[in-house]
């Protein structure tokens, strides 16, 4: 373990940062009905012992990627916080993770996030080069716009949501874009080159699984199996993995 832990940090150093396509096992929600979420381990409401426990679940998981919110206004426990509010501890945190042998995968906004989103897209260029400039951009692997983007919190996403896209594009040119949406929605696929796939953990049979990754990949994208339950769940995970999702988010 120390060795790797050196090595790791060795490449966080250097700037080697895991491959889109080495994103591959992550759990990001544990409880009841998702009580615990570990996408919120950015915020500053976690004290740095909770932040560790929620590290050492994924661990002890056998994830390798952690998915993280960057802003979310108002989905789930911790929720209320901008990663740049607490810059220092949102870097030492990515740093934590990157040493501890996770990939980092950072998403630009949280749903129910209503005021969050609208200043995002007033200033969309501002937003993205602030992340970039505060180095919260800096070890991460890929960068999903937002969570369920075609939920109403994301008023007018339509419009506003190809600028967010474009603005990556311009500022991190070699970094690859994720999209996600509600259940069974593409809205936005053709903004990624990677789609997260979501479907109601009441339809998430291993054969509409199936079809859905298929449905992400006949588009030409890359397909995430990242959401079919509130926990974790290793037989959906795996469905989506067999139908050739190259990652999950309920390992």
């Amino acid at each position: 373990m120390k060795l790797a832990i050196i090595f790791n940090l060795f490449c966080y150093w250097l700037g080697i940062v895991p491959g889109w396509d080495k994103c591959t096992r992550a759990s990001c929600w544990d409880g009841r009905d998702a009580e615990r979420r570990m996408m919120n381990i950015l915020s500053p409401y976690f004290s740095d012992e909770k932040f560790e426990e929620y590290v050492k679940w994924m661990e002890d998981r056998g994830c390798n990627t952690a998915h993280v919110f960057l802003a979310n206004e108002g989905d789930g426990e911790g929720s209320g916080y901008y990663a740049t509010d607490a810059t220092k501890l949102s870097q030492k945190r990515i740093k934590y993770l990157r040493v501890h042998g996770f990939a980092v995968v950072a998403w630009l906004m949280a749903d129910d996030s209503p005021s969050y989103a609208s200043a995002m897209f007033a200033h969309p260029r501002e937003y993205v080069q602030d992340l970039k400039d505060k180095g919260l951009l800096e070890h991460v692997s890929f960068i999903v716009l937002g969570l369920e983007m075609n939920e109403k919190s994301f008023r007018d996403g339509a419009t506003h949501w190809p600028i967010v896209a474009q603005v990556v594009r311009e500022l991190l040119p070699r970094m690859k874009i994720g999209v996600h949406h509600t259940s069974g929605h593409l809205d936005y696929a053709e903004l990624g080159d990677i789609v997260c796939d979501q479907l109601s953990p009441g339809v998430a049979t291993p054969a509409r699984i199936r079809e859905s990754v298929n449905r992400i990949r006949s588009m030409g994208k890359q397909a995430i199996g990242f959401e079919y339950d509130r926990h974790p769940n290793r037989e959906r995970a795996e469905a989506a993995l067999q139908a050739g999702a190259f990652s999950v988010g309920n390992w």
